[in-house]
């Protein structure tokens, strides 16, 4: 957002002036952004957008000695546009194997909550975890039961919402006056299946996470975490650089100390957290090599090596190095593919 300038004690706002072109390219040399071929960077803009390649991934490349935004000595455009297009190939591999790690997700809790309370039983309030066994505080109460009302509230909307647009709901709703589990599970966000998760009663989010020998409780911080980069990569927003927040106050959270993080030695920093690999890029990498099968795991870490080899041959002005740390991976992270 333009404040402009601050008038009589309040910010008074000022209107962003269109630039051709031909102008945005005079402003980018203007601040030292070496473009060599003019007709090719031309090009890239009409194609890609100002806003979404030099705004979007400039950051890096600024020399901050500067007060004005005033480029690194020798960097191109042609490097701001790698970044671009390495980020841009980092959503569609990371949201392929975040995928699967949903499609196990949602057959397991239909599974497991379906086998406990029959195929029909996911709109009724008692079914779910109440906190009445371990609490008699009301606030609590009230807070769980709101968030139980307000889920089963959205499964009645998804499946208003679904019955006229997909043909297998519908013949559901009209053959049997009803959506199994199983069957609905398949149309809700990730956002909802972890809401979903989250609910259920104690034993049977236990019976999901044995599923990879994990606690429940890690799981659940997984599935936010899996929720968080999934939507970032399903919007085509930024990912390299994001850190998992939610909430309108975005507050941040992390994923639990893993045997990934100690046998990284990832650093730790004066109060005894590990530095990366909590709420960054790497904290995925870690939940997917927990939650994916090996071959899986594998195969997602040769495309992303592969795409981190690619970007070190294009970049001159800056270190890889520098982006792989601001995705918050060690410079050891090739040795997570290990057993």
């Amino acid at each position: 957002m333009n404040l402009g300038l601050f008038v009589e004690g309040r910010w008074k706002m000022t209107a962003k002036k269109f630039k051709t072109y031909d102008q945005q390219i005079a402003m980018l040399k203007k601040r030292k952004l070496n473009i060599v071929d003019e007709t090719s960077a031309k090009s890239m803009l009409e194609s890609e957008n100002y806003y979404n390649v030099i705004n979007g991934y400039k950051e890096p490349f600024l020399d901050k000695r500067y007060k004005k935004e005033r480029y690194k000595k020798g960097v191109t455009i042609e490097e701001i546009y790698s970044l671009y297009l390495f980020d841009r190939d980092l959503r569609s591999i990371f949201f392929k194997y975040i995928l699967i790690v949903e499609n196990t997700l949602r057959s397991l809790i239909a599974y497991n909550f379906s086998k406990e309370h029959g195929y029909d039983n996911y709109l009724k309030f008692s079914n779910f975890d109440t906190l009445k066994q371990i609490t008699s505080k009301d606030a609590v109460l009230e807070e769980r039961a709101t968030k139980i009302h307000s889920l089963i509230s959205k499964l009645q909307k998804d499946i208003a919402d679904t019955i006229t647009k997909k043909e297998y709901m519908n013949h559901y709703v009209m053959e049997y006056g009803y959506v199994p589990l199983w069957v609905l599970v398949n149309t809700i966000s990730l956002g909802e299946l972890s809401s979903f998760y989250t609910l259920m009663i104690p034993k049977e989010r236990i019976e999901v996470a044995k599923h990879w020998n994990i606690n429940e409780g890690d799981l659940r911080d997984y599935i936010n975490n899996l929720t968080f980069f999934r939507n970032l990569c399903a919007h085509d927003d930024r990912l390299y650089n994001a850190r998992t927040h939610k909430g309108t106050n975005k507050k941040l959270f992390y994923i639990p100390d893993t045997t990934y993080h100690s046998n990284l030695g990832i650093a730790k920093d004066k109060f005894g957290r590990y530095v990366s690999g909590k709420n960054d890029l790497f904290s995925l990498m870690i939940v997917l090599k927990i939650l994916l099968d090996e071959q899986e795991f594998n195969t997602l870490f040769n495309k992303i090596n592969g795409l981190v080899i690619r970007l070190k041959l294009k970049l001159q002005s800056i270190s890889y190095l520098d982006i792989i740390k601001t995705m918050g991976f060690p410079s050891n992270w090739q040795d997570i593919k290990k057993p």
